[in-house]
């Protein structure tokens, strides 16, 4: 018989999961890419797409692949630090991407993502992130209470 129990949640923290779906719907709906794909495995998130790049009067689109690896939690900010960036390592790109305040800052090749600008963390008033784990396909997070 499995029951509720509050005290569990206090002690334990209230857990969420961010599924790659959700983030990769945030990416699109924030920086205006249509052609991203993001990936969660265990050890970093890539995305993965296109993005067009204008230089003078001519417009192409550029591939990218952008991996990522949490290094820091800090309240509802879970820091990434930017590991690999193909075929070429390009900062306006990144900026294009990953500079979408309160969602997204990005500066010195480190993306902070503000949990608490999204809704599903945004309901729940009180408590920072006490401990995250990347698993295949989410973020999964306890926030303290």
């Amino acid at each position: 018989m499995n029951t509720f129990d509050p005290s569990n949640i206090i002690e334990n923290g209230l857990p969420i999961t961010i599924t790659a779906t959700m983030l990769e719907r945030i990416i699109k709906m924030k920086s205006g890419e249509q052609d991203v794909k993001v990936e969660i495995t265990p050890e970093h998130i890539v995305l993965i797409g296109t993005t067009e790049v204008k230089k003078m009067m001519f417009k192409k689109n550029v591939p990218f692949r952008i991996t990522l690896k949490p290094v820091q939690v800090e309240k509802r900010t879970i820091s990434f630090e930017l590991i690999e960036m193909k075929p070429i390592d390009r900062n306006f790109i990144n900026q294009k991407i990953f500079n979408r305040p309160p969602f997204f800052e990005f500066e010195n090749r480190i993306i902070k993502m503000n949990f608490n600008a999204w809704n599903i963390v945004k309901r729940i008033p009180v408590g920072t992130i006490k401990s995250y784990e990347l698993v295949e396909g989410a973020l999964k997070m306890k926030l303290s209470l």
